[in-house]
């Protein structure tokens, strides 16, 4: 066990996937001449000077959109893009002298690599998301959709089976062609290292984590013993509350769209009753941070109390919900108010994840940054750091 002899497990470390690199061996033969045009349009991106990107840029394949818009300036004329992140190794957390080391883009590929920069980081099993693929709703072709949420699948499951002790996967629910979803999880269900269900936190053509559409969702984790993870991604598909908001401001959509997303899914969740619907179900949500969820409590509650007739599907106050002990919620190791959140909500629900090997990450310092933090007992940084993903995901066992 990599700390104090207590497992560590980050609940949400990543794959930098390549469609048009990864899938080779595993695209549907009936999707590949769609495969073999969308591997075309990458290779003309590369000869265009521009870097790869299937969504959430100007110069995206699949849906472009303007994300690289810097503040107090009218125009781009297209000379600027979404940041590349470059300044991350001096920014998490803020105020640090000395720079992180470099990350190692290997750790996508290479399992060796992977699990050297595990192990420097001690950290003892990594829970894998894709970067983009449930970006992949934005095809029109939803049976392409599917032929390449199945490639990944395949992809990621070799993957993982090379260390199986150490890595975990998800798998991406369909949230469009929900009983594709549906039985995409059950084919998968019989792979030791699958973790969970990865659903964004809000689905395509504008519908939130309540809509009776995703029942089916909800109801094949429930059975399976799979927890539903809700993992938030910046102005791309499906896009999150706000996205269209903020005028293509880099700075404002990766400071505030995925928390905003994040009280979405929670609210949605909590309020449309599903909780209450699916009384076995364990739900998280990752990658939103973690600071603003006491707020949205306090908030819930009284408008729980106000407009009760608004949420039907809900007969208690929200924080309730929140102390039954299904739901859990990532936090960022680097975040300042991580003892507050602690000593409000419990400790019970709160997840260790760094988000490596992405640009915001405080590898390799994680979690050290956990267990320094004189104001968290012993008790607390163990749940935090381990056991309370296991509650989650007992399949991490």
């Amino acid at each position: 066990m990599s700390w104090n002899g207590e497992i560590v497990i980050d609940l949400d470390s990543h794959i930098v996937e390549r469609a048009d690199r990864f899938y080779q061996d595993y695209i549907d033969p009936a999707y590949r001449e769609a495969y073999q045009q969308l591997c075309d349009g990458v290779a003309q991106q590369a000869k265009a000077g521009h870097r790869y990107s299937l969504f959430g840029s100007r110069t995206s394949v699949i849906e472009p959109i303007e994300t690289g818009r810097p503040l107090g300036t009218r125009d781009t004329y297209g000379l600027t893009r979404r940041s590349e992140m470059g300044g991350g190794r001096k920014a998490f957390p803020p105020g640090r002298v000395d720079a992180l080391p470099p990350i190692r883009p290997e750790a996508s590929w290479d399992v060796k690599i992977r699990l050297e920069d595990m192990d420097r980081a001690l950290v003892d099993v990594g829970v894998l998301y894709p970067t983009h693929v449930s970006s992949y709703c934005a095809l029109r072709d939803t049976g392409f959709e599917n032929s390449l949420y199945r490639a990944y699948h395949s992809w990621v499951a070799d993957f993982c089976a090379q260390a199986p002790t150490r890595l975990k996967w998800t798998v991406v629910a369909n949230m469009r062609d929900v009983a594709a979803g549906v039985a995409e999880i059950k084919h998968w269900a019989r792979d030791p290292n699958l973790a969970g269900v990865y659903v964004s936190p809000q689905a395509p053509d504008g519908k939130l984590l309540d809509n009776p559409d995703l029942y089916p969702l909800y109801e094949v984790a429930q059975d399976l013993d799979l927890p539903v993870l809700a993992h938030g991604g910046t102005a791309r598909p499906p896009y999150a509350p706000g996205t269209f908001d903020l005028d293509g401001a880099w700075f404002l959509l990766h400071s505030f769209g995925n928390p905003w997303a994040g009280m979405a899914a929670l609210g949605a969740l909590i309020g449309g009753g599903i909780f209450e619907m699916f009384r076995e179900l364990r739900v998280a949500i990752i990658e939103t941070g973690g600071g603003w969820l006491p707020l949205a409590m306090d908030r819930l509650d009284t408008h729980y109390l106000m407009s009760p007739s608004h949420v039907p599907n809900l007969k208690r106050l929200p924080r309730d919900v929140l102390a039954e002990g299904r739901y859990f919620h990532a936090i960022d190791s680097w975040e300042r108010s991580v003892e507050f959140c602690v000593k409000e909500l419990g400790e019970d629900l709160w997840l260790f994840a760094t988000d490596w090997p992405h640009g915001d990450t405080a590898w390799p310092e994680s979690v050290q940054q956990i267990t320094d933090r004189p104001g968290l007992t012993a008790t607390a940084r163990r749940k935090l750091l381990g056991q309370n993903a296991l509650r989650l995901c007992p399949r991490l066992k």
